[in-house]
């Protein structure tokens, strides 16, 4: 227990952070400067720092957080199971709670995925799936006695991890630009952002003409293409993008008529984000590859898993009869049993179906920003709700210093948030009250207005 009195031991800390760490994704020039919270506990949808200031968790703790802080169920399930083991290894041995929950995503998960690959977390997820993905064609390819593909298919603007073929699939140009020399790059389409929609139209008066696009973009490239990458109806990371309905239903019907394997990034928007247990179950997809991770252990321990076909397994197994790719902590007893009891306690609670009522509580808070000059299309998908952040004069709002300002300012009202560039946006845990998340809308909403006042959105960047 440090000796330091409390009212230096946040400075002290935060010192000691600045010499010793690397923060992910941020910009260094503002942390070393940043009075950052230093967070000691949680409970529900609240964290609380060391010096007793309580916080909402606006962002469910990076989108992970699925039933609250300190759930009982999750901790019952976490103790137990370190009352046997904590970890053995997955290379030739196994045990029950991996065998479990792979029976039950199996289960769940949509129609046909039915072997999975566990890792830790999703951007692994996703680059199992693409070389799994990558084999599959190799085989098929090889009995045709046609050339190997080598290039995915992706969206603008998508985002499905760090890992450098995740990256090379990526299309957000301030998280991957600097690394292009380092990857292969996809065949990218627009994405279906209807609020700045490729085609120039209008969501009213469209056919979906962005599938369209997508569909010649497959078709004139079929015979390079291993797989279709994307994140279904929501793009989380690329700006909070919800699709319109029906492309997903379009674009796996491409790429069915097309005969290219289709992989649903689910990272993000599985385990009840979007309102369905995951994100293709709205419009009737089953991928090829599925990819999860974040919410499967509600927050709680590192674990993710990537769902194929058993065709996939089959033509793995002919050739080249090894799939040589593995984690340390592949199948963590810890985290699987921590998994087991999420899926439990997320059907038990019946959090899917309270999600509409907490939607709409948000939207009706956010009622006033509607017509305010500085905010632009608020929308909202399952139990996530985003705006977009505008200048006096229409410019998206992209200063960091200036965000930066607005989230300190939430922070003092006591929310914690996560600015994706111009957008701004809530994801709470499934688990947070009417009360609670309508208290979340309202502070974010006052801060927006206390900042117009302060001329936060006139100011030159």
């Amino acid at each position: 227990m440090s000796t330091i009195p409390s009212e230096n031991l946040h400075e002290s800390l935060l010192r000691r952070d600045r010499r010793a760490l690397w923060h992910p994704f941020a910009n260094l020039a503002l942390w070393e400067r940043e009075d950052a919270p230093v967070i000691e506990s949680g409970e529900g949808v609240w964290l609380t720092d060391i010096d007793g200031r309580r916080f909402l968790d606006g962002t469910a703790s990076l989108w992970v957080n699925l039933l609250g802080h300190r759930h009982p169920a999750l901790d019952r399930a976490l103790l137990s199971q370190s009352g046997r083991i904590a970890h053995s290894t997955f290379l030739g041995a196994t045990h029950e709670g991996a065998i479990a929950l792979a029976e039950r995503l199996r289960d769940l998960a949509p129609a046909g995925l039915s072997r999975v690959f566990y890792s830790d977390n999703g951007s692994t997820a996703v680059e199992i799936a693409m070389k799994l993905a990558f084999l599959y064609q190799r085989v098929r390819r090889i009995r045709q006695g046609k050339k190997i593909p080598a290039t995915f298919f992706s969206l603008e603007r998508g985002y499905h991890g760090d890992t450098l073929g995740t990256v090379g699939a990526g299309g957000i140009e301030r998280f991957h630009q600097l690394f292009g020399p380092l990857v292969r790059p996809s065949v990218t389409a627009p994405a279906p952002d209807c609020a700045r929609c490729p085609a120039g139209l209008t969501r009213n008066s469209c056919h979906l003409e962005c599938a369209d696009m997508a569909g010649r973009l497959l078709e004139d490239h079929r015979e390079d293409l291993v797989g279709v990458l994307v994140e279904p109806l929501l793009q989380a990371a690329g700006g909070m993008i919800v699709w319109p309905s029906g492309y997903l239903a379009r674009l796996a019907q491409s790429c069915r008529n097309l005969d290219i394997p289709l992989i649903a990034d689910e990272v993000a928007t599985g385990f009840g984000r979007t309102g369905t247990l995951f994100a293709c179950e709205q419009e009737g997809v089953s991928p090829d590859f599925m990819a999860v991770g974040k919410a499967l252990t509600g927050g709680y321990l590192p674990l993710a898993a990537t769902l194929v076909r058993e065709s996939v397994y089959e033509a793995v197994r002919e050739d080249p009869g090894t799939f040589y790719h593995g984690h340390s902590y592949t199948a963590n007893p810890l985290a699987c049993a921590v998994a087991l009891a999420t899926l439990d306690t997320l059907e038990s609670e019946n959090l899917l179906q309270a999600i509409p009522e907490k939607r709409e509580t948000i939207l009706e808070c956010w009622r006033s920003l509607e017509t305010a000059p500085f905010v632009e299309n608020i929308r909202a998908i399952g139990l996530i709700a985003a705006l977009d952040l505008r200048r006096e004069g229409g410019l998206p709002l992209l200063d960091p210093g200036t965000l930066s300002e607005i989230r300190e300012k939430a922070r003092a009202k006591g929310l914690l948030i996560r600015p994706l560039g111009a957008t701004l946006y809530l994801i709470p845990p499934l688990s947070v009250s009417v009360e609670e998340v309508g208290l979340m809308a309202r502070i974010l909403s006052d801060t927006l207005w206390e900042s117009a006042g302060e001329g936060l959105f006139a100011r030159t960047p």
